[in-house]
């Protein structure tokens, strides 16, 4: 992993190379983006469900992971196909949450993460209980870091990128990238961090006292312990290093120190990305609108100054 944070970031998120490839619409029938995927078979057993929330050295143990020969969903794979991925874990938030339509089960996830054998991150850690169930034979890797820590952290990358107002009517110019995320942001925000999807947009302090997160947090925390037998789990901190981990998976320990990624720049800079990006389309697609008829009088004053001599 590249040290710095302008690599890291152009490593997991390139505009140019993370194009979606499949242009989902709905299932004729059924009315669900999922029944209109492809189907394709999994082609590696589920190995490891890390569950732990965002913030919690989720995108260390993404790259410790990958070093030791997984293939890890996280939701920098998510990016690389914003609109089509956004849409189908948007559609499993609001069949779990809002009730709309069938909720996702073994034959949905494999769809997603068929070819992946372990996963971590948003969006996947919304469903604990579900892939618990779908991937019975999972080890459970359970990240985790002092609360106060964890909202400090959320403060500096989701309080900063989530509290631009403009995202409201940026996101409206943009529906292959930006309103895909700002869809799904409102979607996951009441799970990850216990304020109401209107609260997008607005500015938050994580930290305070009267901060829902800090609950939303031990909240999740209790659910993994709750769903996952004990024999299945190891809570893990990525000071605890490659041993714990190794000896939990099965693996042998790999050369070189446990990868400590500092993504909190990347991350803000992504989302400005993401902004800049519709702000781009919208002057662009304002320019045309507004170009078209300005061009109509141009010709017709043309027409008639050539027509008639002046």
């Amino acid at each position: 992993m590249p040290a710095k944070d302008s690599d890291s970031f152009a490593e997991f998120f390139d505009p140019k190379k993370n194009k979606d490839t499949y242009q989902l619409k709905r299932h004729p029938h059924t009315g669900r983006y999922i029944d209109a995927y492809p189907k394709r078979p999994r082609t590696r057993p589920m190995r490891i469900l890390c569950l732990g929330m965002a913030r919690t050295g989720t995108l260390s143990t993404y790259t410790a992971l990958n070093k030791l020969g997984y293939n890890t969903y996280h939701m920098s794979e998510v990016m690389k196909r914003p609109r089509t991925n956004l849409s189908l874990w948007s559609e499993a938030y609001e069949a779990k949450y809002d009730g709309k339509g069938k909720a996702w089960g073994r034959e949905e996830f494999d769809k997603m993460l068929g070819d992946y054998d372990a996963l971590l991150d948003v969006p996947c850690i919304a469903f604990v209980e579900e892939l618990v169930a779908a991937y019975p034979d999972a080890k459970v890797l359970l990240t985790n870091r002092d609360v106060d820590a964890w909202l400090q952290s959320i403060n500096s990358t989701f309080g900063v990128a989530f509290s631009w107002p403009s995202w409201n009517w940026v996101a409206d110019w943009d529906q292959s990238l930006a309103g895909p995320f700002v869809s799904f942001s409102k979607l996951y925000m009441p799970k990850m961090f216990g304020y109401e999807r209107e609260h997008f947009g607005t500015k938050i302090d994580y930290t305070s006292a009267e901060s829902p997160a800090r609950q939303a947090y031990f909240d999740h925390y209790a659910l993994v312990r709750k769903t996952v037998p004990k024999d299945r789990l190891l809570e893990f901190r990525v000071q605890d290093g490659w041993a714990p981990l190794c000896a939990f998976t099965g693996d042998a320990v790999p050369e070189g120190d446990f990868p400590r990624v500092n993504d909190s720049r990347m991350f803000v800079n992504m989302m400005k990305l993401i902004w800049w990006l519709a702000v781009g389309k919208m002057v662009t697609k304002v320019s045309l609108a507004l170009a078209v008829p300005a061009g109509g009088v141009l010709a017709t004053l043309w027409w008639r100054g050539y027509r008639f001599g002046y």
